[in-house]
C-alpha cells in the first residue's frame, strides 16, 4: 500500500450514485474542518474541472503534489484527458 507523504494532498474521488459518469472529488481540510469539492463528469470539460480543483487545493495549501484516490467501486474513466490528469502522466496516441 502506498502511503502519502507529508507534502502530498490526497484528493479522493467517487461516484455520484444513480448519475452514470459523473463524480465528485473532494479534499477535507481539518484544521478548517471544512470539505472542498467539485463534481465533474467524465470528459475532457471534467478533465479540466479537476485539473483546476486540484490545482487550487495545492496552491491554497502550498503542496507540491496531488495523489488522487478512487473510492467506492470499481470505476473506469473513458475520457483519455481524465485519466492523464489522475496519473500525472499522457498518453500516447
Amino acid at each position: 500500500m502506498k502511503t502519502i507523504k507529508e507534502k502530498d494532498i490526497q484528493i479522493s474521488i467517487k461516484g455520484i450514485a444513480g448519475r452514470k459518469g459523473e463524480y465528485v472529488a473532494y479534499y477535507r481540510s481539518e484544521f478548517l474542518d471544512a470539505t472542498f469539492c467539485v463534481c465533474f463528469k467524465d470528459n475532457i470539460v471534467g478533465a479540466v474541472a479537476l485539473q483546476s480543483f486540484s490545482e487550487m487545493i495545492k496552491f491554497k495549501y502550498e503542496r507540491e503534489r496531488v495523489e488522487f484516490e478512487l473510492t467506492g467501486e470499481r470505476v473506469e474513466f473513458k475520457s483519455r484527458d481524465l485519466f492523464e490528469v489522475m496519473t500525472g502522466s499522457r498518453l500516447e496516441k
